[in-house]
């Protein structure tokens, strides 16, 4: 079982852009911890705009130039999530609509150094919420 959640107060770091492109939208996100992790150190990856949970199937992950499906992401064992460096996801579908929206970004991970048993490790929670703004013309 592992132990508590450790939550750094970085928080207004992780959700930095949210903005429509030509196949629906992409949110760029940080980390919020204090030193860079293994993207398949990522246990639980989820998106809600507006109140409403975005369906995984909905979600590339774009890391260093690579785009991975959520359930691809734990086996990404060679890529690496730095902390000054966001992740895009890029949500197929609709464009949002301009204007203000509630993003909920919910981000658990192992912290792949502090293993206590085989299978136990420390955990951190680098999830976020924030209202995001999409700009009358924000196509990338």
């Amino acid at each position: 079982m592992p132990t508590k959640f450790m939550k750094l107060g970085f928080d207004e770091q992780v959700l930095r852009r949210l903005a429509n492109d030509s196949d629906g939208y992409v949110l760029d996100v940080g980390l919020n911890y204090y030193r860079g992790t293994p993207i398949s150190a990522v246990e639980r990856m989820e998106l809600s705009i507006d109140g409403e949970r975005v369906d995984d199937d909905r979600i590339l992950v774009e890391i260093n130039g690579k785009f991975l499906r959520l359930k691809q992401v734990p086996l990404a064992f060679t890529e690496y999530w730095g902390v000054k460096t966001p992740i895009r996801l890029h949500v197929t579908g609709e464009p949002l609509a301009a204007g203000p929206h509630d993003v909920d970004f919910v981000c658990e991970a192992r912290v792949v150094y502090m293993q206590f048993a085989p299978g136990v490790y420390g955990m951190f929670d680098a999830s976020a919420s924030a209202t995001l703004t999409v700009a009358e013309d924000s196509e990338n």
